[in-house]
Parts: structure tokens; C-alpha cells; sequence
């Protein structure tokens, strides 16, 4: 699943060096719906300009994808871009495996972003269905949690190790579970962040922000309620 960008974003950084993160098309993306198919760090600095981020008046989304958040949903410097790639997680866990839950449902979005070079990222994936695929979908993902603690990825660069615990956020949605998320890359890198998962309406949603640096708690409070208030359909 595409949380596995930001993982690999993280890697290409290093406290001195910024310049894998654009040469791994990681600046950020959006991707748009398709049927049948998801702290300290300064969220509102402005972001340095990243080879391949879509300018802000790139055109507007339609159907589910319009869902998504986007750079105007959130404070200024944040950018999307159609470049990072969507590598398998071979895990029980829903909240890194996305095919567990939103095979049911028949319409999905995904939109991947940035507050900059740096980060923090923000992944978010959601999906739609009727009341019986929704509710399908969100005790396929319900039932799947206790599976999510620990998993480690390999890769050809090395690998990454996620690790998972539940937290309090506010509740989001009609239903919703949080999670504090960090990410230990074998070269040494880690970033860390929430995960939250909701069901809204007639939509599941997953919307993950990590950075390298503690993420604001405040800015993610408001961005989850954002994602999953606007998610619904």
C-alpha cells in the first residue's frame, strides 16, 4: 500500500541532504478515483519547490477523488504530485495491507502530499461502496487491528519496520480507530506519526501523516477530522 512511499521518502532523506526525496518521486501525490480498484515539523512553513509537485491550480478532481484532501484543505506549502508508487505489503495488517478492506467496495481514491521537502506526509486512501460492501469492508478492517503491532518490509534498498499502537485521537466519522505510527528504516532513518481509520457514511477511509520530526498534535487532530468529514459520501 502507498504508506510504503512514505517509508520510502524517509529513506532518501538524511539529516544533511534533501535531494533523494525528489529523485525517488516522492514530493507528493494524488491519485483520482477509479471504479472497480487506495510536529514539529512546520505544516504551514512553505514548501520548497520539488521536481515533479502539481502546481495549485492544477484542475479540479470529480467523483470520489474529489473526496480527497488537497494543498487548499490544508496550510500553505503543501503540494501533490502522481508520482510515488504503490509497492505490496504482504501483512495481515488492514492499516498496511489496503486490499483487506477495500476489496468490497467498488469505487476508490488515494491522494499522496507533503508540507515540503521534509515532509510531514500525509497518505490518505479512501473507498466507496453500497451499505452492505461498507459495512463488509469496515469489519474486514475492524477485525484485521489486532494484527497490526509490528511488520518489517524488505526491499531492494533495505527495509523498513512499522510499528503500531493505539492511541486517542478524537472520534472521526460514524465509527474510527487511531494510531500512533513509526517507521524504522534500516539505514538508521525513522519518522513517525497517526494513522487514523474511519467509516463515514458510505465511505472507509485511511489517512496516515509521518515526518521525521514529533508531528503537531493539533494539525493532525484537524486534518484527520478534515479528511474523514470530507470523505463522506
Amino acid at each position: 500500500m502507498r504508506v510504503l512511499s512514505v517509508s520510502s521518502c524517509i529513506a532518501a532523506l538524511s539529516s544533511a541532504a534533501l535531494v533523494g526525496l525528489t529523485a525517488g518521486g516522492c514530493s507528493s501525490s494524488a491519485a483520482a478515483s477509479s471504479p472497480g480498484a487506495a510536529g514539529s515539523a512546520q505544516p504551514s512553513a512553505t514548501a520548497p519547490k520539488a521536481m515533479g509537485t502539481a502546481p495549485s491550480t492544477a484542475p479540479s478532481a470529480t467523483g470520489l477523488a474529489a473526496k480527497l484532501l488537497a494543498p487548499a484543505d490544508l496550510p500553505a506549502g503543501w503540494g501533490i504530485d502522481a508520482a510515488a508508487t504503490n509497492p505490496t505489503m504482504q501483512t495481515d495488517c488492514p492499516l498496511l495491507n489496503t486490499s483487506i478492506w477495500n476489496a468490497p467496495l467498488t469505487d476508490h481514491a488515494e491522494a499522496d502530499l507533503n508540507g515540503g521537502l521534509a515532509g510531514p506526509f500525509l497518505v490518505e486512501q479512501i473507498a466507496a461502496g453500497d451499505a452492505a460492501q461498507v459495512a463488509k469492508s469496515w469489519a474486514a478492517l475492524v477485525n484485521g487491528l489486532s494484527k497490526c503491532t509490528t511488520y518489517t518490509h524488505g526491499g531492494a534498498n533495505g527495509s523498513s519496520t512499522f510499528s503500531i499502537v493505539r492511541t486517542g485521537l478524537p472520534a472521526y466519522g460514524d465509527s474510527s480507530y487511531s494510531f500512533t505510527l513509526s517507521i524504522q528504516i534500516s539505514t538508521g532513518i525513522k519518522g513517525n506519526g497517526y494513522i487514523v481509520a474511519a467509516r463515514n457514511g458510505n465511505t472507509v477511509a485511511v489517512i496516515y501523516i509521518v515526518a521525521l520530526t514529533p508531528v503537531d498534535k493539533t494539525f493532525v487532530e484537524t486534518t484527520m477530522g478534515k479528511a474523514v468529514t470530507k470523505s463522506r459520501t
